[in-house]
């Protein structure tokens, strides 16, 4: 039996995957399913017996272990809600909340239990990996109206938080890790250089891709890239370790005659790169493969990918099962999968470079496709043509900017190179302008049926990519994949002509998203666009293509003029309540109109109402009056009080989301 590993990685990462998807409650029926399966394949298939016994096995392992770990650690954790505990640790990563808090990760323990918790501690004098040790009342973390924290931070085994710099913190003095601690601190240091160079969107996307430090990058630069298919560039992935690895071995083979030293210094440069930036999942796997790979000769044995992933697979799952669905995870591995079975299959079919490169492309967005389609909500078409024309241009500039990790930090040895490396990110992002306005480049999967014929079709593309060795047959049949997902997406919002009514309320006033199909009216009543990071997210949920008009109660005008950095659809009309200053753009004061309390506008068939309780919505079956901290429903007031409560009403029924 040939690749023993990879079968057993991916049995090992699908058992955990299953089981963390489910939250751990389904393991004895995924369990017994998987030993009937073994069974009849077993029976049935006398060749593959023993890759029958390999999958059982390691599946079985990925099911266990995934038992103890939440038996034994996340059990034991989300009993403590409600509890004051201290947790004995260090600081294992910190985001700025504002000018006085900073978010921090703390590892240690509770006692004898393992634990990682966040917490919002005043910004004083604390560092990353600083001993530390804090005493506060902790709390399961949910989805929030901003952002699914709850999802989030369980895949990444982060499930408690405390409450809003209230514990009692202090420093205990020495640090966890010294070398690591200096290297995140140099990672900050090379961040702030580049962005000082460049302080606009080609110096966020820069600092990105080297530092992995996405906070410079707006929510509407994001969307725009997901949409044009870069959203995998401008995160720090295996691809980038690739490059650094491919520049440092040639340099490097070049210097030293001796084949370990070589290796030896490779090795460091691999280890090293993980480090620095922030030992992301995707580019701890890569090290790891990376590490399998070039090490074979040392033992004699020739290196194959698919063995390195599996291994690499179990290895990254071994600290943190719930890390299976991370997001993160599930699209490295997807797409590295997908590379290795091409190449391997199509080694010998004779494709000329810009063939395989489309087969390739093609192969990477089908089979990442389902994971998009689940955890975004949306996939982009455009990733197959992105990846070839625009990609080589991020791997120039990003070959560039590893060298500015050898300046010192020294802002005028390092703005050379950052101007240089900046040149190609500017004509990526101007295509990625461009192509992330196609309507047919980006495919909404909020329906459901449109999400399974995505991943229905996805699987049988795949299979054309590894089997149709004609590349012009391969075309044609991507080409009427594509055609078929926007097809189901555009029937999908054809046949909903239903209002929909999002509630994101804030503890200021409350932000109302109402959509019929793919066209969204926003309403921002007393949240003064405080909200529309929120409002990006959700749309971007609720898969809408345009924004037909905005209402906006107070800050009209800087509410409005903010639309344009953090929102990716920029509205068609915009009403406020405020007089309109001459000193705004052109742009935007054609799109500006004052309105007066008792005026009515119609838009999308609806008509809006500005009163003294917020605006009415007269939509001839449903009457709504939309205020501040009030929502009421053909004359039916509901709680919209509590910060966390999204909402969404569809059909005469009111539900929470």
């Amino acid at each position: 039996m040939t690749r023993k590993c990879a079968w057993a990685g991916i049995s090992f990462w699908a058992a955990l995957m299953l089981s963390a998807a489910f939250r751990s409650e389904l393991n004895s029926v995924l369990l017994a399913a998987a030993f009937g399966l073994a069974v009849i394949a077993f029976s049935a298939f006398k060749k593959f017996r023993v890759h029958t016994a390999v999958c059982l096995l390691f599946f079985t392992a990925g099911i266990m272990h995934n038992t103890l770990y939440t038996h034994l650690v996340y059990d034991k954790l989300t009993a403590l809600d409600g509890e004051t505990v201290t947790i004995e640790g260090y600081i294992s990563d910190i985001s700025i909340v504002d000018d006085d808090y900073d978010r921090v990760t703390v590892v240690g323990r509770i006692g004898r239990l393992p634990a990682q918790i966040s917490y919002v501690i005043p910004a004083e004098y604390h560092t990353y990996y600083d001993n530390i040790s804090i005493t506060d009342e902790i709390s399961l973390i949910s989805d929030g109206v901003k952002f699914e924290s709850g999802s989030y931070n369980y895949s990444h085994s982060v499930f408690m938080q405390g409450s809003y710099g209230k514990g009692s913190v202090r420093l205990t003095g020495g640090s966890a890790h010294l070398l690591l601690r200096e290297i995140r601190k140099y990672r900050d240091t090379m961040y702030t250089v580049i962005t000082q160079v460049c302080p606009d969107r080609t110096g966020a996307f820069l600092g990105a891709m080297l530092c992995g430090d996405k906070s410079e990058m707006s929510p509407a630069m994001k969307s725009e890239l997901y949409r044009s298919g870069m959203g995998h560039i401008f995160a720090v992935s295996g691809m980038h370790l690739m490059y650094a690895v491919i520049i440092f071995s040639f340099i490097i083979q070049k210097l030293v005659p001796s084949k370990k030293a070589v290796f030896a210094l490779t090795m460091a440069e691999i280890w090293g790169f993980a480090l620095f930036s922030g030992m992301s999942v995707s580019v701890v796997r890569a090290a790891i493969m990376l590490t399998l790979t070039r090490s074979g000769f040392l033992f004699g044995r020739k290196s194959d990918g698919l063995n390195s992933l599996g291994i690499s697979a179990i290895l990254l799952n071994l600290d943190k099962p719930y890390t299976a669905i991370s997001p993160s995870f599930v699209l490295s591995f997807t797409a590295v999968a997908v590379l290795e079975l091409v190449s391997l299959r199509q080694r010998d079919n004779g494709d000329d470079k810009a063939q395989m490169s489309f087969r390739l492309s093609s192969a990477v967005m089908f089979g990442t496709a389902p994971a998009s389609a689940i955890f975004f909500g949306g996939v982009s078409v455009m990733s197959v043509v992105t990846n070839i024309l625009l990609v080589p241009f991020c791997a120039l500039s990003l070959q560039l900017c590893f060298l500015v990790l050898f300046t010192g930090g020294s802002y005028t040895a390092a703005a050379l190179i950052v101007k240089l490396a900046a040149l190609p990110v500017r004509a990526v992002l101007w295509a990625s302008d461009h192509i992330s306005q196609l309507s047919f480049g980006y495919i909404f999967t909020v329906n459901n049926a449109v999400r399974i014929i995505v991943i229905l079709t996805s699987l049988g593309m795949l299979a054309s990519c590894l089997y149709i060795k004609d590349v012009k047959k391969l075309l044609v049949s991507v080409i009427t994949a594509v055609l078929c997902w926007y097809s189901a997406a555009g029937i999908a919002y054809l046949s909903d002509d239903t209002l929909h009514i999002t509630v994101l309320p804030n503890y200021r006033g409350t932000v109302y998203i109402l959509t019929k199909g793919d066209s969204a009216i926003l309403i921002d009543a007393g949240c003064r666009g405080r909200m529309n990071s929120a409002l990006q997210h959700r749309l971007d949920k609720l898969g809408a293509r345009e924004l037909s008009g905005a209402f906006i109660s107070e800050n009209g005008v800087g509410s409005a003029a903010s639309f344009r950095y953090e929102l990716f659809l920029q509205p068609q009309l915009i009403f406020i309540e405020d007089d309109i200053h001459t000193e705004l753009t052109d742009t935007l004061l054609k799109k500006l109109y004052t309105l007066d309390e008792g005026s009515s506008v119609e838009l999308d068939g609806m008509v809006f109402t500005l009163t003294d309780k917020g605006y009415e919505l007269d939509d001839g079956d449903v009457t709504l009056v939309l205020g501040k901290k009030k929502l009421a429903i053909n004359g039916e007031t509901i709680d919209i009080s509590h910060e966390k409560n999204v909402l969404e009403y569809n059909k005469g029924e009111l539900r929470r989301l």
